[in-house]
């Protein structure tokens, strides 16, 4: 059964937020502060997709000091890190009163269930969502719908159509980037891979098992064992330790960014340097560093700090009435495959929080 229990972490921030009041019209702006843009792909209700570049709603046009939950799976990493710097940083741009709930591990939906439940019931004016399961949360989706609380998918996709827009990268394509690239460089030798994309029923670990397994149909690339589970960094070396053990053959190891981290000690611990390459689906700055380092080949980088930006940016406009261009309900960056060739030429900060950034649950305006 799903702990019910919400750790300490998780309540402080909560008790606080309750005393946030209903939001205030804000003055106007004089300029607008901390201006950005960055090269994305827009998806629209019809389906069809279109690469550009995103504005984010200009400060003079937020009217009001919007109170925003902000629900994320964890904040046991630094992806997750990444992704509360940049909900921070454009929350602080808007002048919002944000509130940031994580739920202590994808183990743990009721808890996260719970939590937007009790956003619904402070008549937060949007949520932001990084959900637990894709289909789990739908329940919830539809109530803040009926009443009438905007919730925008983040990062891990929600199955549900009263979703009122996506913030995030597919995970389907970063897999299938990193497939593409191991065929590519591969000069058409076997390649044997042991798969650990993350948790069974997660959108995100299921949209990468079918990105990664189209990438590589019919090529010299197969997958000779894939194994889920939460993405802490234990349990992914264990994953990782028993399944080298048991399959002699694998030759490369890919995985989430946290399995990735694990891939690259195991390999160490094995003594297997220059026998098994590490690729990710995803960057972290451990992933990062072993990329550097050169115990890693590669990963593509979705960008997580700017899908912070950009989700948070969303929920403002939607509340604004300031639709996207094109009305479009999906946005994300557009990713980038990060080697040695080029890992010096990708900011830090549109990838990852600052070195000395830490876990931040509350801004006020």
């Amino acid at each position: 059964m799903l702990r019910r229990v919400v750790s300490l972490l998780v309540v402080v921030p909560f008790l606080t937020a309750m005393l946030i009041a209903t939001p205030s019209p804000r003055p106007a702006a004089a300029a607008d502060a901390s201006s950005w843009t960055f090269p994305a792909g827009f998806v629209y209700a019809n389906g069809e997709t279109k690469d550009g570049i995103y504005h984010p709603i200009p400060v003079s046009q937020v009217t009001k000091h919007w109170k925003v939950c902000v629900l994320f799976p964890h904040m046991k990493d630094s992806y997750w890190l990444a992704a509360d710097y940049g909900v921070v940083a454009e929350s602080q741009r808007d002048h919002l009163a944000m509130q940031l709930f994580q739920a202590g591990g994808y183990t743990n939906l009721a808890t996260q269930l719970n939590q937007m439940d009790a956003c619904i019931a402070q008549h937060y004016n949007a949520i932001v969502l990084g959900a637990i399961s894709a289909k789990g949360v739908a329940a919830e989706v539809d109530k803040a719908a009926a009443h009438g609380i905007p919730v925008i998918d983040f990062v891990n996709g929600v199955d549900d159509p009263k979703v009122s827009a996506h913030a995030l990268v597919s995970f389907y394509d970063l897999a299938h980037t990193t497939g593409e690239y191991i065929i590519k460089h591969s000069n058409s030798k076997a390649v044997n891979v042991g798969y650990f994309p993350g948790p069974q029923g997660a959108g995100w670990s299921d949209d990468a098992v079918r990105g990664f397994d189209d990438a590589i149909k019919d090529s010299n690339v197969h997958v000779t064992v894939t194994r889920r589970g939460d993405t802490g960094e234990n349990i992914q070396l264990n994953l990782i330790q028993n399944a080298m053990q048991a399959y002699s053959n694998i030759n490369a190891l890919v995985g989430v960014d946290i399995a990735a981290q694990a891939a690259a000690v195991a390999v160490r611990n094995l003594s297997l340097q220059g026998k098994v390459k590490v690729y990710a689906f995803d960057i972290i700055p451990p992933v990062y560093q072993d990329i550097v380092d050169g115990s890693a080949v590669g990963s593509p980088t979705d960008f997580t700090v700017i899908q912070g930006r950009m989700a948070i940016d969303y929920a403002v406009r939607l509340l604004e009435h300031k639709a996207l261009e094109g009305n479009a309900k999906r946005v994300g960056p557009i990713p980038k495959m990060v080697t040695a060739e080029n890992i010096k030429q990708i900011p830090w900060n549109d990838m990852f929080a600052p070195k000395n950034f830490k876990a931040t649950y509350t801004v006020q305006p």
